[in-house]
């Protein structure tokens, strides 16, 4: 028998070669991290509630609406001078505070409103409830 001892080197173990699953699976780690980090901020504008480019706007009830309510005026008896030249001064307010709030709705929302009965085919959402609200 001899006295010799085992030096250093000898007793530490021989790494062994990375195996191919592994380096496969290292591989297919990183390509799914740097895919999803690519699509991160596409999914992120999805996720998003954009509203749409274009809405309408039913300027036709509106209109009628406040006809409606002017024939109310009218329908009451008689009219004096002054009666249908406040009732002239309330059309007129009319039609500048629907413009002011279509301006006001479509800043808000990002989008073009167009009246209602322009739009052919298709949907958009309708803002008419909302420019109804605002103008009371």
């Amino acid at each position: 028998m001899s006295n010799e001892t085992p030096t250093v080197a000898a007793l530490q173990p021989v790494p062994a070669a990375p195996s191919r699953v592994r380096d496969i699976l290292t591989t297919a780690l990183a390509s799914t991290l740097f895919t999803l980090a690519a699509l991160a901020p596409i999914a992120y504008m999805a996720a998003q509630r954009i509203p749409p480019r274009l809405a309408t706007v039913d300027l036709q009830k509106l209109v009628e609406e406040d006809q409606e309510r002017a024939m109310k005026i009218l329908g009451a008896g008689s009219l004096t001078d002054d009666q249908r030249a406040g009732l002239e001064k309330m059309t007129a307010e009319f039609a500048v505070k629907l413009s002011t709030t279509i301006d006001a709705v479509g800043q808000e929302c990002g989008c073009v409103l167009v009246n209602k009965a322009a739009l052919l085919g298709g949907t958009a959402a309708d803002y008419t409830d909302l420019v109804r609200q605002r103008m009371k």
